[in-house]
């Protein structure tokens, strides 16, 4: 009997992990469909190839072709891209609020430990960090604001939580891959609306243009009550049924 009751709780337990415990894709944008708008566009707005969210490319001096991305290749999630376009900046070594920045907009309903890698390069120099701040609050059209002539978005009241300042990143003329970890931003845990925005990509060294490409937001789901309940009566039955 105590042999049965400890493979029953192990097999709870199991169940349990094997529902939670691996992360699945939120939304990934590979910005391969190709956009044309002008250089200079004060906005330009990239619907998720898979999934669902928006990214809101924003400041400096947007490259409206985009620039040559890398290929990425995720077999976990089934995700096999060229290498296509990327999303770019073509000065952020611009001083005042025209630095380069870009807002995600997206849902975390069902999941936890949200994770979000991208593909980073610069042209010359070293990109050594950014900033990354977060709402749970939809964010709002602003016109012309400082020294940008045209409407782009921005916090809610201009209210926004940190969660890194001049975050090291040490990018440089050639991609690399970025995982920034938020599951310790708890707040960000199954949200039905979370607005992410990275900005204030520092310039280095040398370097005056930046690109992204492959940006993939992933996170663990929220396993089911009713799934984990079904699943405990079933072991429950095959242990009475080892019983008899």
């Amino acid at each position: 009997m105590k042999h049965l009751r400890s493979t029953f709780l192990a097999s709870c337990s199991l169940l349990a992990l094997s529902s939670s415990s691996f992360g699945s894709v939120i939304a990934f944008w590979d910005f391969n469909d190709g956009y044309v708008v002008p250089d200079e566009s004060p906005q330009i707005v990239h619907s998720a190839s898979i999934g669902s969210g928006t990214i809101y490319q924003q400041r400096a001096d947007t490259d409206g072709n985009g620039k040559d991305g890398i290929a990425f290749t995720d077999t976990e999630n089934g995700i096999d891209v060229s290498d296509g376009q990327a999303m770019a900046w073509d000065d952020i070594a611009k001083s005042g609020d025209n630095d380069a920045e870009f807002f995600i907009v997206f849902s975390t309903a069902g999941y936890t430990d949200i994770t979000i890698s991208f593909d980073l390069r610069g042209n010359d120099g070293i990109i050594p960090g950014y900033d990354l701040k977060f709402s749970l609050a939809t964010i709002e059209d602003v016109t012309d604001p400082g020294d940008v002539v045209g409407t782009i978005k921005d916090f809610a009241d201009g209210i926004s939580s940190e969660i890194y300042n001049n975050q090291s990143v040490n990018a440089t003329a050639s991609y690399s891959r970025i995982v920034v970890d938020l599951s310790a931003t708890t707040e960000l845990n199954d949200e039905s609306y979370v607005v992410l925005r990275f900005d204030d990509w520092q310039n280095g060294t040398g370097n005056d243009d930046m690109r992204i490409d492959n940006l993939l937001i992933t996170g663990t789901p929220v396993p089911e009550p009713s799934g984990i309940l079904l699943g405990a009566l079933g072991l429950l039955g095959l242990l009475r049924r080892r019983r008899r």
